[in-house]
């Protein structure tokens, strides 16, 4: 599944259907691809783009405008893992990828009620329609 998915994360700019779900004041914009779900039992992993208001700076990088995270998620306990991220100096995963992190978080976070993790937890685990 982890490597379905990396390839995935490598080709989500082209191929990638990306649907708003969440819209922060400063206007960064979150989107899922639903294709990109994967499940495993009470295991699900997705995409999200992050898709910043202001372009980011990285000391040493170029600019970019837009960030594809991958997640994993726990469907029972309600809690997510960082697993890897591309980002790009385009919108939409779109552009020169300006870097890459495929440093997978340790352990299991919490997510909030009514959060935009919440949101995307719950398209991951099919909770939402």
């Amino acid at each position: 599944m982890i490597a379905a998915l990396a390839f995935v994360t490598l080709s989500a700019a082209a191929h990638a259907e990306w649907q708003e779900i969440d819209r922060f004041d400063d206007d960064t914009r979150i989107y899922v691809d639903r294709k990109t779900v994967r499940r495993d039992g009470t295991m699900a992993e997705i995409l999200h783009l992050v898709r910043w208001a202001e372009p980011q700076v990285d000391p040493g990088l170029p600019p970019y405008l837009s960030t594809v995270v991958r997640t994993a998620y726990d469907c029972t306990g309600k809690k997510e893992r960082y697993l890897a991220s591309t980002s790009y100096a385009g919108n939409l995963g779109n552009g020169a990828t300006v870097v890459a992190d495929e440093d997978a978080a340790e352990g299991w976070s919490s997510i909030s009620e009514d959060s935009m993790e919440e949101k995307i937890w719950r398209i991951a685990c099919g909770m939402t329609p």
